[in-house]
């Protein structure tokens, strides 16, 4: 897909970043009612302060038709859920009924992956109750296979990821759940003895998640046999990751004032580690309101590391993969502790904004309570924001610069290149109102590289392949991964930043078969697809 048969829906604003030199700077313009999306989030809320109406949910960035156009999935509490067709042309078009996935119960999260191995993407919804898997049936329709596959957990569902755990070649899937809200869900809880609030997560008994084995036709669950912590932690965010490059995926998972969880994959078994690798708790010791995550490698070190979003005056927290099984908490020396202070943060992704080599960071922001600003120096809506990497020093804010002013109640954001110009867009699901589509205008000033993994020996999307790209002296090294955020599901493609390089000069495959793939001087500007060698 070369840039230049791309829409021309690019302009550029040309200011300094730091480095003494005017550059074009990429931003970010709202093209969701313009794009013809006209879905409408519906929490229910009827004033008697119920958890699950303020959680919000998460949005997937999918290929639902195999058309090389990404498509939008909007998971929804109180009304039915959407999907959107990319109409290729800048506009999407209302699909749900005809593709039979209009229900997404209390709906809080999504994933897309082909769990099936037959080539095309399908759904799975976590809810406040029973979980919905959608089957693609491969001619623009889904079938609820929810019963069939024995998938349909009724916890308090929330962050969910795919990942072949085993290495047998179909995807696994990780189900994290929040809490027992069941237990006592008209529990009324005040502020000032006389403002009902929602309460707080610590006020319920941790719910127990669940892991399960993709047996083929069906699944099996498993999570006690595999190790998983019953009860443990109350999950939001969750993701599989192969944090100490040994071939095999492992488990994050933040908890809502209870310490993160980081299960590493032992073959066959799950070993709690987050304690000892130091990603449980913050640099003080503390448990935060850990609600979205993100892993990426955004010092081009070789190694991954784990960002997570807390809540109002608590920062968010950047865990650096120190090497050796060790993670230490530098969200201070990044620069971004103090900028997320303000805020109560949920989604979140690292991603190469600017095309630059190396990840940037977004945050998606907005309180729980909608009458916060009655008692608390805050405010209900609040603005997303974007960090730029500047290197060594850490990360600056350029959230004005980069057009991010609006203001909501933000939830699930998921990201996705929906006009195939090379550049990463942004969707962004708020509470009780019509939801962001981000486009970015980068400018054409910078190249990119997609990569998109086919696997043969290894699960069909290749989930767990771990990508390397080298440009001259940079080396940057990605993931493919199913899951996320907060609730949400990015582009399947993996995107590379190349600056003004007209090429890769080397692209690297580590399939989860442990075949070793690579190219060669690879231009710029495309999607390459690579299949696994046979």
């Amino acid at each position: 897909m070369e840039r230049d048969g791309q829409m021309s829906w690019v302009f550029a604003l040309l200011i300094g970043l730091g480095t003494g030199d005017a550059v074009a700077q990429p931003r970010y313009v709202d093209v969701a009612a313009a794009a013809g999306i006209a879905f409408e989030h519906r929490n229910g809320a009827e004033g008697q302060k119920q958890l699950p109406e303020t959680m919000g949910s998460g949005v997937a960035f999918f290929d639902y038709d195999d058309d090389g156009w990404l498509d939008l999935y909007w998971v929804n509490v109180a009304g039915p859920a959407a999907l959107y067709r990319n109409e290729e042309n800048g506009r999407f078009a209302e699909w749900t009924q005809a593709a039979g996935v209009g229900n997404s119960g209390c709906g809080m999260g999504v994933v897309a992956a082909d769990y099936d191995n037959d080539g095309d993407s399908d759904l799975y919804i976590t809810c406040y109750g029973a979980n919905i898997l959608y089957r693609n049936g491969g001619d623009g329709r889904f079938v609820d296979a929810t019963e069939t596959t024995g998938v349909g957990d009724g916890g308090f569902g929330t962050g969910a990821a795919f990942g072949d755990w085993d290495l047998d070649g179909d995807l696994d899937l990780y189900v994290a759940n929040y809490l027992d809200f069941r237990a006592d869900p008209e529990r009324a809880c005040f502020r000032q003895d006389s403002i009902r609030v929602y309460c707080a997560p610590w006020t319920y008994a941790p719910e127990g998640d669940a892991f399960y084995r993709n047996d083929g036709d069906c699944f099996a669950e498993i999570g006690a046999e595999v190790g998983l912590a019953p009860g443990r932690a109350r999950e939001l965010g969750a993701i599989f990751t192969d944090w100490d490059l040994d071939g095999d995926l492992d488990l994050f998972a933040a908890g809502d004032g209870t310490p993160n969880l980081l299960y590493q994959n032992e073959g066959g078994h799950f070993a709690e580690a987050g304690l000892i690798a130091g990603v449980s708790y913050n640099s003080q010791g503390q448990s935060e309101a850990g609600m979205g995550v993100a892993a990426g490698d955004y010092d081009n070190d070789g190694a991954f590391d784990f960002f997570v979003t807390n809540f109002y005056l608590e920062t968010n927290t950047l865990y650096h993969n120190e090497g050796e099984g060790f993670f230490r908490d530098r969200t201070t020396d990044a620069k971004l502790g103090k900028p997320s202070l303000a805020y109560l943060a949920w989604g979140t992704a690292f991603f190469d904004w600017d095309l630059d080599g190396d990840e940037d960071l977004f945050v998606a922001n907005g309180h729980i309570d909608d009458n916060v600003e009655l008692f608390a120096e805050t405010t209900y809506a609040q603005p997303n924001q974007l960090f730029r990497n500047d290197g060594a020093a850490g990360f600056a804010e350029v959230s004005a610069a980069a057009g991010l002013g609006a203001v909501q109640s933000s939830r699930g954001m998921a990201l996705g290149d929906c006009d195939n110009d090379g550049d990463l867009d942004i969707a962004v699901s708020h509470i009780n109102a019509r939801p962001s589509l981000l486009r970015n205008d980068m400018g054409g000033e910078r190249n990119y590289l997609a990569v998109r993994t086919v696997g043969v020996e290894s699960n069909r999307d290749g989930v767990g392949a771990r990508i390397r790209v080298r440009t001259g002296p940079r080396v940057q090294m990605r993931e493919v991964r199913r899951g996320g955020s907060y609730l949400s599901s990015h582009d399947p493609r993996v995107f590379f930043g190349l600056g003004t390089s007209a090429q890769a000069d080397k692209v690297e495959i580590r399939w989860p078969s442990g075949k070793v793939q690579r190219f060669e001087g690879v231009l710029a500007g495309q999607v390459l697809i690579a299949e696994e060698p046979r």
